[in-house]
This record gives structure tokens, C-alpha cells and sequence, in this order.
């Protein structure tokens, strides 16, 4: 077939109708010009093929095709030869210029592009044309096995961590012991005060009003059995043994264990735990250490408080639900809260102590980059603190009690 004058051509510009002669001093629009040649089309493309531009001649692309006939057996090329810049957006255009060319049955090919050229064009026709993973219905049942399945791996990560985190901070321990100098006593107390000091008042008023709680409820269920009095042996032997310690417990995962998380995951966002090594400092002996440790004696001191906290409460609801007068509670008191059931909550203290301490400790060093990270961290933190709390509790119950503590 003969070539095709000027006249029957169909041109496709950016700026004015004259855009086939830039102006001086100035970059030239993106154009297209698809011209017939032999028994195929060349599609001549032109200018700057840059994110500014090609938004000016991309809605109208499809205009150009229209004259373009439906024959699988002709040939088409888009020459590049003259395009001064191209950039991702341009080089999306041109595959959609391809892609257009398909839809009529013909399958084109580059011609005269520079190798940069070429080498984004490839790049972005393969990410186009990637294939979308399939989503697969694959039922309810195989859904929950998944998801079972990376729950039990979840687990044993989790526990594979703290169990070497915790071994490298008894290894640093060990080391401060041999070296007392390398210990930091100002952060030490620092963490004291904000773990222990500062958390008193929630402590007191929690336990004050389960204290009561307990009473009240007590009194009332064994009301119908000629029982009433029994709930003060009841509240002491569960404030000494379970109700101090495990309130306390959980109000430190979600006040101190949260904050170290938090302030050692910003720290990790910033890269200043990475500055602190190439400086020769041992994150585990400035970050981790002062905070488990000023845990491990403010935790046994919140939880002495709580206990007294929760008797008193009691008293308060005995006074209104018993009718005893303060003297008489505290009287069948002691022969109640022996130093047998005190030492069987206060010996959990310390091991919930490095519980939510290493485990906010190994949350913050796990933090990302992003915000999001943080969050998450944070939020896994207070819940893992607090379930092996509990699961620590209930096993020391357990144990104590079959030995007869």
C-alpha cells in the first residue's frame, strides 16, 4: 500500500496545532503522529515525554487509533528517535499506546529509543503486565488451620526470642557484677521513681475498691448459708495470695511495660540505639537492665501496698455489709493473713517483674520504621505482659499449694 501524504495524517499534540516546530529556547510538548507505512503504521513520537506533559495528550491517546484498521497481519512500530525526555509517566503512556495497538489485533514494536529508553519501557510494560496473585477460596476449615498455624509460629518466634533476650540479659547482669563501674545508677533510680513512686496512686485506688468488691460480694453470696463472716477469711486469703499481686501485676504491664516499649521503640524509629553501638554503648546495659531492675524492686513494694489496700477496702465494705467495727476486722484479720499467704504473693513479684519488663524491653527493640510499627508493638507488649502474668500466676498457685505454701 502507498505511503500516506501529510494530508490523511493523523496528528496528535500537546500545545497549539503547530507543535510540530518548538519554540526557540524552549522544550517542545509531547506529540504522537501515526503515519501509514507499507503494510503496517509507524507511530512517531516526539518531545518531552515527562509527567507535566503527557497528562495534556492522555485523555485524548484513543483519538488517534480510530482510523487504525482491525488486520492481525499487518505490522506497527513506535519510533522513539525523536523524543528528548521520558520519564515512568511517559513510558506508562507509550505502553498504553501498545496497548491500543493490541486491541486492533497488532502487535508493536519499538524502534530508534535510546537505551535508557528502553530499559524503562521494559521495566514498566513488565510491571504492568505482572501477574496478580489469585485469590483462592480455599473455605472456612483451611482458614482456620492457616491462621492456627501462623499463631503456633507466632508463639514459638515470640518465645524463642524472650528466651534469648533474657539469656543475653542474665549474661549482662553477670558482666555488671564483675564490673559494678559499667552500672547506671542515675537511670536506675530515674526508673524507680516513674515505675513504682508514680504508680502508687492508681495502685491504691484499684485495689481499695476490688478490696471492697470482694467483700461485698462475698458477704452477700454466702448470706443464705449463715456464712457472712467467712468473706473476711475469704478477702484475706485471696488479697495475700492472688488479688495484690495480680492487680498490681497488670497495672505495671500496662503503665511501665507500655513506656518502655514506647521509649525504646521511638529510640529504635530514630536509629539512636544503632548510634549508642558505633559510640561502644551496650543498649542491653544503659536501656534494658536500669528498667528490669528498677521493676524487679518497685513491683514487690506496689504489690505490698495493693495487698493493704484491698484489706482496707474490706474493712470499709465489712463496716457496711457486717457490721464490724474496725477493731473486730482487723482482729479476725490477723489470725487470718498469716506470713504464709504474704510470702505466696510476694514470691511471684519478681518473675512478673522480669516478665514485663524483658518483654517490653524485646517489643521496643522489634519496632520498624513507622509509626504504625510502634503501635503495634506497643499494643503486643501489654497483652503478652499480661497473659504470661496470669500464666504465671496460675501455675505459682498451683505449685504452692501442692507443697502447702
Amino acid at each position: 500500500m502507498p505511503n500516506i501524504g501529510p494530508e490523511t495524517m493523523t496528528d496528535l499534540s500537546a500545545t497549539s496545532p503547530n507543535i510540530g516546530s518548538p519554540e526557540i529556547g524552549l522544550p517542545s510538548g509531547p506529540s504522537l503522529r501515526l503515519e501509514r507505512e507499507g503494510d503496517g503504521y509507524r507511530l512517531r513520537a516526539s518531545g518531552h515525554w515527562t509527567v507535566h506533559e503527557v497528562a495534556k495528550i492522555a485523555p485524548s491517546l484513543g483519538q488517534i487509533f480510530e482510523s487504525v484498521a482491525t488486520r492481525e497481519t499487518e505490522e506497527a512500530y513506535i519510533d522513539l528517535s525523536q523524543i528528548d525526555r521520558l520519564d515512568t509517566a511517559g513510558a506508562w503512556l507509550l505502553e498504553q499506546a501498545t496497548e491500543l495497538f493490541r486491541s486492533k489485533g497488532i502487535a508493536p514494536a519499538y524502534a530508534g529509543g535510546r537505551e535508557e529508553f528502553m530499559s524503562l519501557l521494559e521495566e514498566v510494560q513488565s510491571r504492568t503486565h505482572e501477574e496478580q496473585p489469585e485469590d483462592k477460596n480455599i473455605g472456612a476449615i483451611a482458614t482456620l488451620l492457616s491462621d492456627i498455624g501462623r499463631a503456633t509460629r507466632g508463639v514459638i518466634e515470640d518465645v524463642t526470642t524472650f528466651t534469648g533476650f533474657l539469656g543475653v540479659l542474665t549474661q549482662t547482669m553477670l558482666g555488671l557484677i564483675v564490673r559494678p563501674w559499667r552500672f547506671r545508677v542515675i537511670p536506675f533510680i530515674h526508673h524507680i521513681d516513674h515505675t513504682g513512686l508514680r504508680a502508687v496512686p492508681i495502685v491504691i485506688l484499684i485495689c481499695l475498691f476490688i478490696g471492697a468488691v470482694i467483700m461485698q460480694q462475698g458477704s452477700i453470696h454466702l448470706r443464705p448459708y449463715g456464712a457472712s463472716p467467712l468473706s473476711v477469711n475469704l478477702l484475706g486469703v485471696l488479697s495475700l495470695r492472688e488479688i495484690g499481686v495480680l492487680l498490681t501485676a497488670i497495672m505495671v504491664a500496662g503503665r511501665s511495660g507500655s513506656a518502655f516499649t514506647a521509649a525504646i521503640g521511638s529510640m529504635k524509629m530514630r536509629e539512636e540505639i544503632d548510634a549508642m553501638r558505633t559510640l561502644g554503648l551496650d543498649p542491653m546495659e544503659v536501656l534494658v537492665v536500669p528498667r528490669v531492675l528498677a521493676l524487679m524492686v518497685a513491683l514487690p513494694i506496689l504489690t505490698f501496698i495493693g495487698d493493704i489496700s484491698c484489706l482496707v477496702g474490706g474493712a470499709f465494705a465489712a463496716k457496711i455489709y457486717l457490721n464490724l467495727d474496725w477493731i473486730t476486722y482487723w482482729d479476725r484479720m490477723q489470725d487470718i493473713a498469716t506470713m504464709k499467704h504474704f510470702m505466696a504473693g510476694m514470691l511471684k513479684t519478681p518473675f512478673a517483674a522480669v516478665i514485663i519488663g524483658v518483654v517490653g524491653c524485646v517489643e521496643g527493640m522489634k519496632v520498624g520504621g513507622s509509626a504504625e510499627s510502634l503501635g503495634s508493638h506497643v499494643t503486643g507488649s501489654v497483652v503478652k505482659s499480661i497473659f504470661i502474668v496470669i500464666i504465671l500466676d496460675a501455675v505459682f498457685a498451683m505449685f504452692l499449694s501442692e507443697i502447702g505454701l
